[in-house]
Formats: structure tokens, C-alpha cells, sequence
């Protein structure tokens, strides 16, 4: 159903009127939405990094050199890719540290502290099962309080479109 709901939505030529329900989509369920097209890659890239994957930034430049450093934990998605394992956790990692140390207010910057030590506990628990596994850029950067609070708040009807 989300996967139907996020098709409309990408495809969407105007915007959203008063007339149309909101709908919250977990960067979890975005990349499962992936389909090699352009639209659903920049909704699922700017849920995580908030910009897009053409800007010039620092952020795009060190995401390109850690696919490099790791050919192998990069899967091509259409013309864009998507990192796995020890390069997802060290690009997602780094945008948090990154929103730590200058992120504003303070109270953001300690969200910010309290997500990089969760994807890191995240991703050690991964790595360290009898079979490793290598979660995602999306697996990594879903917030699970994020995704309950949203969609609370949806259901309460207290987001809606002015």
C-alpha cells in the first residue's frame, strides 16, 4: 500500500492541496520503494542527507569517495547508488557527527549525538552476529522514534496542510 501511495506521490505533477491526505514514509520504506528512477532516488536521499545527490557539497564528495574506497558494499540503483555495510555506516555516520558539531539549536545537536551513537551500536550489532550483516544507508539512517512520532502525530490529525 505505501509503495502505491509513494508511486502517486513521486509522479505527482502539482502539489499537495487540502483536499489530499498526508503520508509519512520511513527512509527504510523509501529505499524499498527504489525503482531506478530519478524522482524516488532524490525523495529517498533527501530524507536522509537533506540535499540532493547532484549538489556540490562535501557530504556528496565523501559519500563518491567512500563508494570507491568499497566497490563491493555499493549497489548501482538506475544512474545512483546505494552503500552497504562498513560505507553506509561510515557516510551516515559522518552526517551525524557532522550535525553534532555544528548543528543549531543545541537541542538539535543533541539529537544529533544520540543518533550517531545509535547507528554506531546499530551497526556494531550487525557486523558482530556469527554471519555479519550490512545494513543499508536507509536502514541505518530510519529512526524508529522519528517514524512512531510521525506517524502519531498523523493519526492524531495534528500535521496537516495549511
Amino acid at each position: 500500500m505505501i509503495f502505491k501511495a509513494l508511486r502517486k506521490l513521486i509522479n505527482q505533477e502539482k502539489p499537495v492541496d487540502s483536499d489530499r491526505q498526508l503520508l509519512f514514509a520511513s527512509t527504510t520504506a523509501l529505499e524499498r520503494a527504489l525503482d531506478g528512477s530519478e524522482e524516488a532516488f532524490q525523495l529517498y536521499y533527501f530524507a536522509m542527507y537533506h540535499c540532493l545527490p547532484e549538489e556540490k557539497n562535501e557530504l556528496n564528495t565523501l559519500r563518491t569517495e567512500i563508494q570507491k574506497k568499497y566497490p563491493e558494499k555499493s549497489v548501482m540503483i538506475g544512474r545512483r547508488f546505494v552503500l552497504f555495510g562498513e560505507a553506509a555506516f561510515q557516510i551516515v555516520s559522518s552526517y551525524y557527527h557532522a550535525l553534532a558539531l555544528q548543528g543549531d539549536p543545541d537541542t538539535f545537536r543533541e539529537y544529533s549525538i544520540r543518533r550517531t551513537n545509535e547507528i554506531t551500536q546499530k551497526h556494531r550489532a550487525s557486523q558482530s552476529l556469527p554471519v555479519p550483516i550490512d545494513l543499508s544507508e536507509g536502514q541505518l539512517s530510519n529512526d524508529p522514534n522519528l517514524d512512531f512520532y510521525a506517524c502519531l502525530a498523523l493519526s492524531n490529525r495534528q500535521i496537516f496542510v495549511k
